[in-house]
């Protein structure tokens, strides 16, 4: 194993949202449900069941143990869901931030660190649209319901296959009642 990808397998399982500070965060919580909202930290702890729920869910073995989780609150109501999250691209991770409705729905799904040299077409809004109003329920294939983006296709593929994987862990916790 290469050195690189040893740095690569700790920015995935040591903490998502390095970087993120809470105003960057607010910021996109403001735009996804507008304005007066509070953010409330609920890091989320994955049971080794959880994550062989989320690895045969998604078709592949699952990476978490720990996912960087907020609580959006309004006016004392808990309006949304915000993960962070890092997919690996071709060579380096790429962090990403998928906004949920109570419903279980995505209604955004951000960028917020590119590392790769190329690709970076993801990050345009015309891409990152397709994913809202998505859920668990939806297939989430890159080629079917998500288009792909030539020359971006590992980081069209890894991003679609982490808002699954979000979306998944999204349905989980509200069908369990722990949001």
């Amino acid at each position: 194993m290469r050195f690189s990808d040893v740095l690569i397998c700790l920015l995935l399982l040591t903490g998502t949202a390095i970087g993120q500070s809470r105003e960057d965060l607010t910021e996109y919580a403001v735009s996804a449900y507008g304005d007066d909202v509070q953010l409330e930290r609920s890091g989320q702890e994955l049971s080794s069941l959880e994550t062989a729920a989320l690895s045969k869910f998604n078709g592949g073995r699952h990476a978490w143990t720990k996912i960087a989780v907020w609580r959006v609150q309004q006016n004392g109501q808990t309006v949304g869901v915000m993960m962070v999250d890092n997919v690996k691209g071709k060579a380096r991770p790429i962090t990403y931030l998928v906004a949920f409705g109570m419903d279980g729905s995505i209604r955004m799904m951000e960028i917020l660190t590119y590392r790769e040299s190329h690709g970076g077409e993801v990050q345009s809004p015309l891409f990152l649209k397709q994913f809202e109003k998505k859920s668990h329920d939806d297939a989430l294939t890159v080629g079917k319901d998500i288009r792909n983006i030539s020359g971006a296709t590992i980081s069209s593929r890894a991003l679609t296959r982490g808002a699954h994987a979000c979306a998944t862990y999204m349905h989980y916790l509200l069908k369990e009642k722990r949001l």
